[in-house]
């Protein structure tokens, strides 16, 4: 079974290095959770590349922009930085990697 991921700050460098990392090991990683503070388009194109369960985007005034680009896909977007910490102890995941900012 693959161990599940969440993933904060996956747009930024340590971010996009562990995508890339877990995209080279498929069986082995899922990612349950990504989450960005502001950037929309690649957290919309990792998404729709890793089907994660949730995303988060830090902005909330970003949010309408993230929804619509992933309404035709099956995942739950938030937004707020309180919205991270809700997410993330609520899934079901083995490891959460901090790539974030501060």
């Amino acid at each position: 079974m693959p161990r599940r991921i969440a993933l904060l700050g996956s747009t930024g460098s340590i971010g996009t290095q562990t995508l890339d990392v877990i995209s080279r090991f498929p069986g082995e990683f899922s990612v349950e959770v990504l989450t960005a503070g502001n950037n929309v388009k690649l957290l919309t194109q990792q998404a729709l590349k890793f089907n994660p369960d949730s995303v988060v985007i830090g902005n909330s005034e970003h949010y309408h922009l993230l929804k619509d680009a992933l309404k035709s896909h099956p995942v739950k977007v938030y937004a707020g930085e309180e919205a991270i910490e809700q997410v993330v102890t609520g899934s079901n995941v083995d490891m959460v990697v901090a790539a974030m900012v501060g």
